[in-house]
């Protein structure tokens, strides 16, 4: 059951009302930020500490989705990239990646009449069109949707690296671990490629041999990317192919750490890493479709 604040339903049984949404967003790294749907800031305080909710990059929710069952709730939360607040560099750098939300609805000439919660949730995928964002909304029951038991495979379902659970430091950890420690490698960007100055690049410093961190994953340590992550789409003679582009393009000097991943198959599991009496998968199996019975193989980041 919804609880009201007195004050706030009395404003509402009003027959004008001064109401505006407010979005409150908790990005990964901790940072708090605020979008109103009002045409000028607030600063609002819902019992965690006052927030600044900007209207500078806009802020509406539209196709609201709610029931009483256990279906998701969702809508679409839309805004607008500013250069004086979120631009779309740092939404494509993952800002907005497994945020929390929570969505209020408050008497802005009132803002001591409290809050009304109309959502609470995560942040899902993000869209680009044009100046404008959309961030789809997901509810909390969306975790309720997730699979807990383990379905057969002929690759192995460990995260790469992960270790048990309790085990300090970077690494994953799970019930039934990889165990396999990962093996970062230092590197500084000596040469960008001119064409593609946000995926190509090579630290003449890398002599490994061809295909060596395929597939692999890069972390940057400085430089505009700092913090960002990408994986290994081709290696060769020091010089990296990124998957996709980054937010920001690379320069020379940037520096980075690059690790071997592994595609999960039985065969890289021995001959890359030796890791076989750890593969978590039943590689015997017939090929009869078992493939795509996998719950998910990718490339797991930090």
């Amino acid at each position: 059951m919804k609880t009201i604040p007195a004050t706030l339903q009395a404003h509402y049984d009003e027959p004008a009302t001064t109401t505006t949404y407010l979005c409150r967003m908790q990005c990964k790294d901790g940072t708090v930020l605020g979008f109103t749907s009002l045409d000028a800031d607030l600063t609002f305080n819902d019992g965690a500490g006052p927030v600044l909710y900007r209207a500078d990059n806009g802020f509406r929710a539209d196709r609201m989705q709610a029931t009483a069952d256990l279906a998701v709730d969702n809508t679409d939360l839309h805004g607008w990239v500013a250069d004086t607040g979120i631009t779309e560099q740092q939404i494509r750098a993952g800002l907005f990646d497994y945020a929390r939300i929570r969505i209020y609805r408050v008497n802005y000439l009132d803002l001591a009449a409290g809050h009304e919660i109309i959502a609470t949730g995560t942040a899902g995928e993000t869209k680009f069109s044009g100046s404008k964002w959309s961030l789809e909304f997901r509810s909390l029951t969306q975790q309720l949707k997730q699979p807990i038991s383990k379905l057969y495979s002929r690759t192995c379902r460990a995260k790469f690296g992960s270790q048990p659970v309790g085990t300090a430091g970077e690494q994953p950890t799970e019930r039934h671990p990889c165990r396999k420690a990962w093996t970062w490698i230092a590197g500084t960007v000596t040469a960008v490629n001119a064409t593609e100055p946000d995926r190509l690049f090579t630290d003449t410093g890398l002599t490994q041999a061809q295909h060596h961190f395929v597939p692999g994953v890069v972390e940057w340590v400085t430089g505009q990317n700092a913090g960002a992550q990408m994986e290994v789409d081709a290696f060769a003679a020091g010089a990296v192919t990124l998957t996709l582009p980054l937010a920001y393009p690379i320069a020379a000097g940037d520096t980075f750490r690059i690790r071997q991943d592994c595609d999960k198959t039985f065969s890289m599991c021995g001959a890359r890493h030796a890791n076989t009496l750890n593969f978590r998968g039943e590689h015997l199996i017939p090929n009869d479709g078992g493939q795509s019975m996998v719950p998910g193989a990718q490339i797991e980041r930090a």
